[in-house]
């Protein structure tokens, strides 16, 4: 990929008619109108420059910020989204930088259907909470993981300080006035859903820059069997799921 000239970039965004989520530089001075930061929340993470050689999977890639980051640093990258590539125009955006980017619309549950092999890195920014089924989709990422996974998520401490492992359940749109969000664990949580996963938390990042309701963790591929596939009932409930 490259950077194309601030001219181009720039006529792309104001005639563009998709829908803008995230905020990063599409070329040299020009800025999308997005809202979410990515590179600045990858940032936390601490990935080297170079990558060659990585390969790598963005879950919810929407505008392509972080799969373009990556390739940039020489990966070999993979995004998936549960829109088409022109919701949020990835395609109009990939043919800007002259991306490579492996674009597939699926969801995280479909992640072992519609892709091929294992990844080094995967990127899990801002989706836990959109989903109903949170472990499934922790479980479906460890069938092809291979290193490390680095997770952002809505987290409820705020609204529960002192606690325990718990989740909350929101209904309706109790959380940010978004009906599409359905759980969020608070951190001892989140660490434990990881972990149940086949998953090692190396590092929690705390609070990234959105605000004291956030929360990322670092954590790496786990030796052994994770303890979903060690418990006959689930084991059953998810080879039905693959076999589908």
């Amino acid at each position: 990929m490259h950077l194309p000239a601030p001219d181009r970039a720039a006529r792309l965004i104001e005639e563009s008619t998709f829908v803008w989520y995230q905020k990063f530089e599409l070329a040299p001075g020009v800025w999308t109108p997005g809202v979410a930061d990515s590179k600045q929340l990858l940032a936390w993470f601490e990935l080297p420059e170079d990558l060659c050689g990585v390969r790598a999977l963005d879950i919810g890639t929407a505008n392509g910020a972080v799969a373009f980051e990556l390739e940039r640093r020489g990966a070999e990258v993979t995004a998936i989204d549960i829109y088409d590539e022109r919701h949020f125009g990835f395609r109009a955006l990939a043919d800007l930088v002259e991306s490579r980017v492996i674009f597939h619309q699926a969801s995280v549950y479909e992640v072992r259907e519609v892709t091929t092999g294992f990844f080094d890195v995967i990127v899990f920014f801002g989706v836990l909470y959109h989903l109903r089924h949170p472990l499934l989709a922790l479980d479906r990422l460890r069938h092809v993981a291979s290193g490390r996974l680095l997770l952002e998520t809505a987290v409820c401490d705020h609204d529960t300080p002192g606690a325990g492992a718990i989740a909350r359940f929101y209904r309706r749109d109790e959380l940010a006035g978004d009906a599409s969000n359905w759980f969020a664990p608070n951190l001892p949580a989140l660490i434990d859903w990881v972990e149940s996963a086949g998953f090692c938390v190396s590092r929690v990042l705390g609070t990234p820059p959105d605000g004291p309701s956030r929360a990322a963790v670092d954590a790496l591929l786990a030796p052994g069997t994770p303890e979903y596939e060690l418990v006959s009932y689930e084991r059953a409930v998810g080879e039905l799921a693959l076999d589908r």
